[in-house]
């Protein structure tokens, strides 16, 4: 059994030797999952000792939240909460358009992240905290920017901004899930673009049909 983490204080540490545990966590938690990795293992894969890992991230979980934060920034997710917040001056169809095409280039054929993901759904059951992570990192950012960006949107009066964000994420990421996840793109076949065209219609058209009705 793992030994007891040592209680040293938490201590900055050089940029390259964060990311050399970071990559080093994620080689093992990909290979063992997050209960099999323990601190061992990571530091040997990074090249450091067990004390510096813990002096910098405390314990398992916050280095695996640590991991999750950098592979959120890896899938752009970030980024583009941020551009929705940035009130973008395209048209809600080009701005809704970018955005689920971001969501879904940035895991769609990308083997690691799809692994972490998988990771992350398959271990949330025994350590809830993990998915709980995940949903605070990865998604409660970009829905809350939508949410905002739905709001805002001078061209858009939807009577729930926000069920309008969750059923659009939520289309978004049904898709990557059942295409990707869960090997499913054979089973339940759409073309990418004819479910980006059709959800986005979706938001636009109730825009369209109040201002008629409202004119009429």
């Amino acid at each position: 059994m793992e030994s007891v983490k040592p209680p040293n204080p938490i201590r900055h540490l050089s940029p390259e030797k964060t990311a050399a545990i970071l990559d080093g966590a994620t080689r093992i938690f990909l290979e063992e999952g997050y209960a099999g990795t323990t601190m061992d293992r990571v530091a040997m894969a990074a090249g450091v000792s067990k004390p510096t890992i813990y002096s910098h991230f405390q314990d398992k979980e916050g280095l695996f939240n640590a991991l999750m934060a950098q592979m959120v920034q890896k899938m752009q997710w970030a980024h583009c909460a941020q551009s929705l917040r940035e009130s973008p001056p395209e048209s809600p169809e080009v701005v809704l358009r970018q955005l689920a095409n971001n969501m879904l280039d940035s895991c769609i054929g990308n083997l690691e992240r799809i692994t972490f993901i998988r990771l992350v759904m398959g271990e949330s059951g025994r350590f809830p905290a993990l998915g709980r992570a995940f949903v605070q990192h990865a998604e409660k950012p970009t829905l809350e920017a939508l949410t905002h960006y739905l709001t805002a949107c001078s061209a858009l009066h939807l009577p729930d901004p926000a069920v309008a964000a969750r059923m659009f994420m939520g289309t978004v990421i049904y898709f990557f899930m059942t295409q990707e996840l869960l090997h499913g793109e054979d089973i339940i076949p759409l073309e990418r673009d004819r479910l980006v065209d059709q959800l986005i219609a979706l938001i636009v058209t109730h825009h369209s049909a109040t201002s008629t009705i409202a004119s009429s």
